[in-house]
């Protein structure tokens, strides 16, 4: 029964504290590797004595909050096989001393047996009984006597196997443990090391603190002329879904009359129009146009990246400079840098809406997907157009290449109707 119980409520292997599971945490470290991998190839072609440009710094700054976030990931691993190997030697010392028990019972049996030995001449013992009921209760206790040695043997037995097993699980997870200790120390030497670069470079751009508050200033006139246009080209998309709406219904209308006219059901030349949609009700969507807005919210969190690889180099909404605490940054989506030459893709099915040019941003597609857009800005050698059907993952064009820079990024938002989302919320992690 102790066995019975231990098995049911002990789960040692399900490997899960009550934050995140094991799983997951070598999943997130494995990813953040990618990542940190990936910026350091970006940051490769900046040699060791060169000033690097605020993009660079960035990058920079990046790679460091993603380091910092592997190291917890590794605290946190190590930590869950912290309550493992404790787990494990908790069962160790209940299984021993179950062992011990089992032991001592099994040895009970050979005592008894051994004292009683000259009844288990098992044909005398059994022919020697006074009738046939007492014979038959005789060859019972014999049969159940040796089931039970079994019995007993066999937990015995079952029970120096699951010790054994934990054993090597504790060790294993001890060597594991120690691996990512070792890690783990890299990890924050890599860091300090990260941290004293990013505060020499900051040092060497915040003299000249002016001119680069300046290129922000810039950048965000940009930010707003593509707000505009982007604005612009929803608002109109939304009109001219409504018109052809208002079109249908009203065609629809007149059908109707004239229908009703011909069977003599109405005296008068027209039938009464039905409401046009108001505008809280939104864009006006064909029942294929809203398939595809719900499979687009369906997908939420699982949409693949506008780049095949990358590193998010500026994140949505409102954030201090680098450089410079003074200056604030407002993004409407999210930047991704990412390797010369790298294709941008449509992260989902839908009909490319725009397809336009816009100083500071070079070529910018935009992709309907019902009631939801998105944004792919600064892209060269385009090879959609208005009108195109495109499929997920489908090569819309190249990430444009500022060689002054040395800077490959992808601006990318996303939007339902003309509300701004968080791209991050919607890509897959």
């Amino acid at each position: 029964m102790v066995l019975l119980l231990l098995a049911l409520v002990n789960p040692v292997y399900c490997q899960k504290t009550k934050g995140k599971s094991k799983k997951q945490l070598q999943s997130e470290i494995t990813s953040l590797q990618k990542e940190i991998s990936t910026a350091n190839q970006l940051l490769k072609k900046t040699k060791k004595d060169k000033e690097m440009t605020l993009n660079e710094v960035n990058l920079l700054d990046k790679k460091i909050k993603q380091r910092e976030q592997l190291i917890k990931a590794y605290n946190e691993q190590i930590a869950v096989l912290d309550e493992e190997i404790n787990a494990g030697q908790s069962n160790i010392k209940t299984l021993n001393a179950d062992l011990g028990k089992l032991r001592k019972e099994y040895a009970k049996m050979l005592t008894f047996a051994n004292k009683n030995r000259s009844h288990y001449d098992k044909l005398g013992f059994v022919f020697a009984s006074q009738n046939f009921n007492q014979a038959f209760r005789r060859l019972r206790y014999i049969r159940e006597f040796s089931d039970a040695r079994k019995v007993k043997m066999d937990q015995i037995a079952s029970t120096e196997r699951r010790i054994s097993g934990e054993v090597e699980a504790s060790q294993q997870a001890r060597e594991e443990q120690a691996a990512l200790l070792k890690d783990e120390k890299e990890q924050q030497e890599a860091l300090k090391k990260e941290k004293e670069e990013l505060n020499s470079q900051v040092a060497k751009l915040k003299k000249k603190e002016g001119n680069l508050q300046q290129d922000i200033k810039n950048k965000q006139q940009q930010t707003q002329k593509l707000q505009k246009a982007i604005d612009d080209i929803i608002a109109e998309e939304i009109r001219k879904a409504n018109a052809e709406a208002e079109r249908k219904r009203k065609e629809e209308a007149k059908k109707k009359a004239a229908a009703n006219k011909d069977k003599g059901k109405t005296a008068t030349t027209s039938a009464p129009a039905t409401p046009a949609p108001s505008k809280e009700k939104g864009m006006a969507l064909t029942p294929s146009e809203q398939t595809l807005s719900s499979n687009f919210v369906n997908n939420k969190g699982k949409l693949p990246w506008p780049v095949e690889r990358g590193v998010v180099s500026s994140s949505y909404g409102k954030h201090a400079s680098v450089v410079s605490s003074k200056v604030t940054v407002t993004n409407n989506g999210i930047d991704i840098a990412t390797t010369e030459g790298a294709k941008a893709r449509a992260v989902f099915d839908g009909e490319v809406a725009s397809v336009a040019k816009l100083v500071g941003s070079n070529t910018v597609v935009i992709i309907r997907h019902g009631e939801y857009f998105t944004v792919y800005s600064n892209l060269e050698n385009v090879t959609v157009k208005r009108g195109d059907k495109v499929k997920t993952k489908q090569n819309i064009g190249t990430v444009h290449t500022n060689k002054n820079e040395n800077k490959t990024e992808i601006h990318f938002e996303l939007l339902k109707e003309q509300s701004r989302q968080n791209p991050a919320n919607w890509l897959s992690k």
